[in-house]
């Protein structure tokens, strides 16, 4: 993960009078805070205390772990999902048809004795030689476009 270097100057701090239980002190000064990171628009508040000073650092303490969960989130990996039908498990035929690989086999063999190996490992074959096509055709596009302006 990156390193974050936050200022001052990246915040805002904005104070108001607290509701509920605390009486005169809590209802007539301005000890609650609310704090909002101004790059991603988190933010968060801070009324738990009757201080200034605490409520300020239980909301920074709060967006700090918002703010680290949002840049780990924006840094993770984006995983790939898709809708296409990846294996047809037809119990009633008694077969199961990898899409991918185009093997079939026995349902009772893959899903009921539990060995889809032979199914796996031909969808593994199959990426893998998916890859190394368009590896290859990439190669030949980068061939013809240095033809071109060489």
């Amino acid at each position: 993960m990156r390193e974050l270097h936050l200022k001052r100057c990246d915040f805002e701090v904005e104070w108001f009078s607290g509701s509920g239980g605390g009486g005169q002190h809590r209802n007539k000064h301005d000890n609650c805070c609310r704090i909002r990171h101004i790059a991603t628009g988190l933010s968060a508040i801070g009324t738990a205390n009757r201080e200034r000073i605490a409520n300020r650092r239980d909301a920074f303490q709060v967006l700090a772990a918002r703010i680290l969960d949002h840049y780990r989130k924006a840094d993770a990996p984006v995983r790939r999902t898709t809708d296409e039908v990846v294996r047809i498990y037809h119990g009633a035929r008694n077969e199961v048809i990898d899409k991918a690989s185009g093997i079939r086999d026995t349902f009772k063999r893959v899903v009921v004795d539990a060995e889809p190996g032979v199914v796996i490992e031909a969808r593994r074959n199959a990426i893998l030689q998916r890859e190394m096509i368009d590896a290859e055709s990439e190669q030949l596009s980068n061939v013809r476009l240095q033809k071109r302006h060489g």
